[in-house]
């Protein structure tokens, strides 16, 4: 056959019209139903159109299908061929098929549902799995160009919601289609939830093969989409979490925490997500008006998927979940766990973790002292946060239930799922219950000059300087933090080597004097932007000794401790340069999206420099800086301790050091109030120069 298309490609060459016209009259491209190793062998075949041929199949599985059908007995071969590619067959005529009779390069993209079809007739689920992955990415690449038509999506739908459509590969190894009978398909993108789910009947997860990795990326990222347009759900979006409880606890702290930040989450949703707050408010802001604060003693939760009635067996604590409009919370759920769950209320259940870190910075500035002036400045200037337009109605809590009120909520509305526990202790600990915080006034809720130890006690805002140049000056009668616009101009365009120090990194080493410093010198040498092989971990740091080294005998002896007159330029100039290498250390660690440096537009005044956050975990880390080698000691504010008790393992201390020559050196300490208890670390209160300054009254008692 090939010889003969040959010569009429010859012939064509002449009468080009009259012989196109009498090949499309009917059928006659020859196709054999098996593949022959001889020119000469007589094969049987048939005569098709150039519609129902194509030159290639880029997916394979029009291959797979002659591989397999190749290894059936003769019994079991249909007569019909189940190879409609011309490649293998007439390599040599690809511009005669394709340019001159209109047979198309590869399949029609809906064609393909057929193709499908025809291979499940042939092939088991397993053995066909990787071809219908490479179906769905052909599609997936369609929907994305455009060559998958709006009317394609609807047929192949359609066609997937009939009983005979059955192309869908399963982890069972059976082919099933989206018809309600085979119950709830879907694919796996989170295996920890396949694990409590894999042994219900009514339940099918899609198999696409043994994947490589890059694979697995295309299915997260490209197929996903595609599956979402054809009804395909994955695990995580049919699983909604179920609240199991145990006791009633008053809610007026968390409802009034809540309540105060949901202006501030309204803001930054504005601001940021412009769209979605258009239609969140077309909608009348419905479910923010039914939102509810409920906290319980002991919260868990099991995973269900109400559509095919299955609940997972296995329950897991935690501190906080938003069922629907209420959020449930404990008494020891601290704010960033609660502003990651009211967050899902905002972007269709799913956690927004910079929403959260937003809301959580802001309250953490209001319990350290923070000024509205400064709040405000650091929340335009340095998140970027617009203020609210005045036409916009600010959002509030509607009502903030009371004991006996939450204890009806629960009883009514939690039925289900409530579980008593006879040996469960009610004696539980009570929340904070401090009617000063959070403020009701939520305009004026950043005004407060005193921590959380101070029992959230507000003061008066007043005016501050904002002409100096130092990174942070602390009133040496009011503790009051002063707020700066003008951030000291830093150049980092040299190339600067940055040693973590291992030791104090892992087993918190003490800050130690010059002779131990030179024998530390040798810990990691790497630029920062290839990364630094010195182990970060912003949660889960060690702090236990390794040897007898560690010691408080190994702290430098001197009498006196010299400040001297320190030059208030400089001091600033290094502060920000250690802030910003510890910045570039920290990102080459963890990766820049967890970690935001909380001075890099404008002094905030917080009481750390760094924030590192991702989900549950967190770490404030406050950055120190030094020039000199011998300075084994740095000055920490009242305010820093207090923050460094309140937080304990999720604050440190980053201690730079700036050797010269554009190197520097990073050591990490986590816990720093632990390390003090430890005897690695140790205060130190300095007496004043003058001893006329304080005087000694020393009375005798009556006789």
């Amino acid at each position: 056959m090939s010889k003969l298309y040959t010569f009429v490609w010859n012939e064509m060459a002449t009468s080009n019209q009259k012989i196109t016209e009498e090949l499309h009259s009917g059928p006659f491209i020859f196709v054999p139903y098996a593949s022959s190793s001889r020119l000469d062998d007589v094969v049987p075949g048939t005569f098709l159109s150039p519609e129902e041929v194509c030159w290639h199949d880029s997916t394979g599985s029009l291959d797979q299908m002659e591989e397999i059908r190749s290894q059936c007995s003769l019994t079991e071969v249909s007569y019909r061929p189940l190879n409609k590619t011309l490649s293998n067959i007439y390599p040599g005529l690809h511009h005669f098929f394709v340019g001159n009779c209109g047979v198309l390069e590869t399949p029609l993209l809906r064609s393909y549902l057929q193709i499908l079809l025809q291979l499940s007739t042939v092939a088991l689920p397993s053995q066909a799995a990787n071809a219908v992955f490479q179906v769905f990415l052909k599609w997936s690449d369609g929907l994305k160009s455009g060559l998958l038509r709006p009317e394609d999506v609807i047929y192949l739908k359609e066609c997937l919601m009939k009983l005979e459509f059955m192309v869908l590969p399963t982890e069972q190894d059976k082919w099933v289609s989206l018809h309600p009978s085979f119950g709830l398909v879907c694919w796996c993108d989170d295996r920890k939830l396949r694990k409590q789910f894999k042994h219900f009947d009514n339940i099918d997860f899609l198999y696409f093969g043994e994947l490589s990795e890059d694979e697995k990326q295309i299915l997260q990222t490209k197929v996903s989409i595609l599956m979402q347009t054809l009804g395909i759900p994955a695990l995580s979006e049919v699983v909604t979490r179920e609240a199991i409880y145990y006791g009633h606890a008053d809610c007026s702290f968390n409802a009034s925490l809540v309540g105060w930040a949901l202006p501030y989450a309204q803001r930054y949703f504005c601001s940021i997500h412009p769209d979605k707050y258009t239609q969140l408010k077309q909608s009348g802001f419905d479910i923010l008006n039914r939102l509810q604060v409920i906290v319980v003693e002991k919260l868990y939760y099991r995973n269900v998927i109400k559509s095919c009635g299955g609940a997972s067996k296995k329950r897991i604590e935690c501190s906080c979940l938003l069922q629907g409009d209420i959020l449930y919370t404990t008494q020891e759920s601290d704010s960033h766990a609660i502003f990651m769950e009211l967050s899902r209320l905002l972007f269709d259940g799913t956690p927004d973790l910079h929403l959260a870190n937003f809301l959580h910075m802001i309250t953490t500035m209001a319990e350290s002292g923070s000024t509205e002036e400064q709040t405000e400045f650091f929340i335009l200037n340095s998140q970027k946060v617009l203020k609210l337009p005045d036409e916009e109605s600010v959002w509030s809590l509607l009502s903030v239930p009371s004991s006996s009120k939450n204890d009806d909520s629960l009883q009514t509305s939690f039925d289900s799922t409530r579980i008593d526990e006879k040996c469960y202790s009610k004696s539980k600990k009570k929340a904070k219950n401090n009617p000063n915080w959070p403020p009701v006034d939520w305009k004026n809720a950043p005004g407060f000059c005193y921590a959380r130890a101070n029992g959230y006690k507000t003061q008066a805002t007043t005016a501050q300087p904002r002409s100096s140049p130092q990174k942070k000056k602390e009133d040496e009668h009011e503790g009051t933090v002063m707020q700066t616009d003008n951030v000291v101009p830093i150049s980092v365009d040299d190339d600067w080597t940055i040693e973590g120090d291992s030791a104090a990194a892992s087993t918190a080493l003490v800050l130690s004097d010059y002779d131990n410093l030179e024998d530390q010198s040798g810990h990691g040498h790497n630029q920062t932007d290839s990364g630094v092989d010195v182990a970060f971990d912003p949660v889960e740091l060690d702090i236990m000794s390794t040897g007898p080294e560690l010691g408080s005998s190994n702290f430098y002896k001197r009498d006196r401790l010299r400040i001297g007159t320190p030059n208030a330029t400089r001091t600033a100039q290094t502060g920000r340069l250690g802030e910003l290498l510890a910045f570039k250390y920290i990102t080459g660690k963890v990766g820049k999206t967890v970690v935001q440096w909380v001075n890099e537009d404008s002094e905030t005044g917080l009481p750390y420099d760094i924030f590192v956050g991702e989900g549950s975990s967190k770490e404030y880390i406050e950055v120190k800086s030094t020039t000199s080698r011998r300075k084994d000691w740095f000055h920490i504010s009242t305010r820093e301790w207090q923050f460094a008790m309140d937080q304990g393992d999720s604050f440190s201390i980053a201690h730079v050091i700036l050797l010269g020559n554009n190197v520097a050196r990073v050591s990490l300490f986590k816990n720093p109030v632990k390390l003090c208890q430890q005897g690695k670390l140790q205060l130190v209160c300095m007496m004043p120069v003058g001893q006329n300054e304080f005087s000694m009254v020393s009375q005798e008692a009556p006789s």
